[in-house]
């Protein structure tokens, strides 16, 4: 090889330096700060140690029974986690309960972690590895009666609660005796295991947070039937707001509601509630799609969102055990790898979470949040319409040489006619960057010139090389 066609290669090879994006490595972006909560129950997520489920009794003869799930099998899967966008893990309860009770609210022991989860140990080693991942971690505390407390309530339940809880009673938590007793247990729970927070499927109504749990920590009221009221809670999810997603979002041509920025979790189901896609289907949509437009929608929130387990894989269910199937990991990545890549879009770009959001002119069907920062703002359009939709912006509401940059889709817009154009396609979201308009990438342009003319010279070298070296044999 002569010193022109190591001149040439090298120089081919080069060219991609002059291009600031071409082969850019994967970039780790910093979670943001809201809590993005996945939200499993233990037995159904993954089984880490089969030494425990010795302890199960007839664990294959029903859905209603324990499978065999643990801390451990949760600690195997926290990458998984994290892939999807999720820096907060939300985890049914810990306490040692019935054996034939898979959810873990049939509690014998407020002051034990079940063996059959994993024990104290595993329990421990779980949460080290959440926070080693700069993760955190929710447990939720169950309010079911035992003999240490001194007055009992019936629960206010919907119909899967009262299917599962059937005639348990309840810790009345208006009690002052039982208040008291129920702080020091929460309050001993997160000192010993130095949890992030709690979270608690209320069952009575009017009962005040305050009362009965302790100050500094992280709560999460989960209203899971519409009547009940609670308050004092740091972040609470109301059965209204949970339906009002379910019906936006389970099929298209519906009414997207506006953020709200009180700390409200977003949710569209829970361990109690029937499944989202259990109402995509029975509207004949393709799950995936509503999936998909969902979490969109959730990631653009200002304040904490949670997302049950199996949601990625479209799990369906209407009962208690369908409700909590066992997980499985082996099922289409489609979902899941748009929620990485959606999670991703958000970290990188997430200085719009610091501004104001406002709600631009829409039609039913569709939803515009304009993100309104001290650096560059941004624009979630989401169509949920089940037909192609326009919205036209001027700049009114965009500032003069500017553009906006597609960072879902890559869906770049200019100006024309004094005015934006924003086209989507049915049940598709794009969110945009409001960035100073420019022309073509001039270094990219230069680049992918000099590759062509470099590597069209490199053949006709090597072509008469070879001419050549024919010639003289």
């Amino acid at each position: 090889m002569n010193k022109w066609t190591k001149l040439v290669i090298a120089v081919i090879l080069m060219a991609p330096l002059f291009n600031g994006y071409a082969f850019a490595k994967d970039k780790e972006f910093e979670d943001v700060k809201y809590p993005r909560i996945y939200s499993l129950v233990v037995d159904r997520f993954m089984n880490g140690n089969n030494d425990n489920n010795k302890m199960i009794k007839n664990n294959d003869k029903s859905e209603n029974l324990p499978l065999g799930g643990d801390f451990q099998g949760i600690k195997s899967k926290l990458d998984y986690i994290h892939d999807m966008g999720f820096n907060t893990v939300h985890i049914s309860p810990v306490f040692s309960h019935e054996q034939n009770d898979f959810l873990g609210y049939k509690v014998n022991n407020y002051d034990e972690i079940d063996k059959v989860l994993g024990g104290e140990k595993a329990f421990k080693s779980l949460i080290k590895e959440v926070h080693k991942k700069d993760m955190k971690i929710i447990v939720d505390m169950p309010t079911t009666y035992t003999d240490t407390f001194k007055q009992s309530v019936n629960g206010d339940l919907n119909s899967v609660q009262k299917s599962y809880f059937k005639n348990d009673k309840f810790i009345d938590l208006k009690n002052n005796e039982n208040q008291g007793i129920y702080k020091s247990k929460v309050k001993k729970f997160i000192d010993q295991y130095e949890v992030d927070g709690i979270s608690m499927n209320i069952v009575q109504d009017g009962i005040d947070a305050q009362a009965f749990l302790p100050e500094g920590i992280d709560t999460y009221g989960i209203i899971n039937k519409d009547g009940i009221d609670a308050k004092n809670f740091k972040h609470l999810s109301t059965d209204k707001k949970r339906t009002a997603l379910q019906d936006a979002f389970k099929t298209v041509n519906t009414n997207i509601p506006s953020y709200k920025e009180d700390g409200e979790v977003l949710l569209a189901d829970t361990w109690f509630t029937e499944r989202f896609t259990k109402h995509a289907a029975d509207e004949n949509m393709f799950p995936g799609t509503r999936i998909k437009q969902l979490m969109t929608y959730m990631w653009g929130y200002k304040g904490p969102i949670m997302m049950n387990y199996g949601t990625e894989i479209a799990v369906n269910g209407s009962n208690i055990e369908t409700i909590n199937q066992l997980q499985n990991f082996r099922t289409d990545k489609e979902v899941i790898d748009y929620l990485e890549k959606i999670s991703d879009t958000f970290k990188q770009y997430q200085e719009l979470f610091e501004g104001e959001v406002k709600v631009l002119p829409h039609n039913k069907g569709t939803n515009v949040f304009y993100y309104d920062t001290n650096t560059i703002d941004y624009i979630l359009n989401v169509n949920d319409s089940s037909n192609s939709k326009k919205v036209t912006l001027t700049d009114k509401v965009i500032e003069k040489n500017k553009m906006l940059s597609g960072l879902i889709l890559g869906d770049n817009i200019k100006k024309k006619n004094n005015q934006y154009d924003l086209i989507t396609d049915r049940e598709e979201s794009e969110l945009y960057a409001v960035i100073n308009e420019r022309g073509l990438n001039n270094s990219y342009f230069i680049a992918a010139i000099l590759v062509v003319l470099l590597f069209g010279l490199f053949i006709f070298l090597v072509s008469r090389r070879s001419k050549r070296q024919r010639n003289k044999s």
